[in-house]
């Protein structure tokens, strides 16, 4: 029979192979732990570059031509309103059509039994 993937046996096998250092699933879980820790590095330095970048765009004095643009753009402007959706009543689902269809009338259960058997 084969093992399950979350067997004591299994994990410890591979905890083993995994922090013994001459092994090449070792050599590779470094590698890619590398990987990440410098993108998360590079990211990390973007976003504190960005936040520069925006402090000293806002010490900077508006031109003539940026301040129209920003007087012309109100913020009730229908381009940036975003229209609500709706999450209640009915669908519209095919199941919800054959439903509507298919009921039975007079009757008080839609056609289903009183009880469960």
């Amino acid at each position: 029979m084969a093992k399950s993937l979350r067997s004591h046996s299994k994990l410890k096998s591979r905890n083993l192979k995994r922090y013994t250092a001459t092994s090449d699933y070792a050599v590779t879980a470094a590698a890619r732990l590398n990987k990440v820790a410098s993108r998360l590095q590079q990211r990390a330095q973007a976003a504190r570059e960005s936040d520069a970048n925006d402090d000293q765009m806002e010490e900077e004095p508006l031109k003539g031509a940026e301040q129209v643009d920003q007087t012309s753009a109100s913020p009730n402007d229908s381009s940036h309103t975003q229209q609500k959706i709706s999450t209640s009543g009915p669908r519209g689902s095919r199941n919800e059509q054959w439903r509507k269809t298919h009921k039975v009338k007079g009757s008080k259960n839609g056609g289903r039994p009183k009880r469960r058997r």
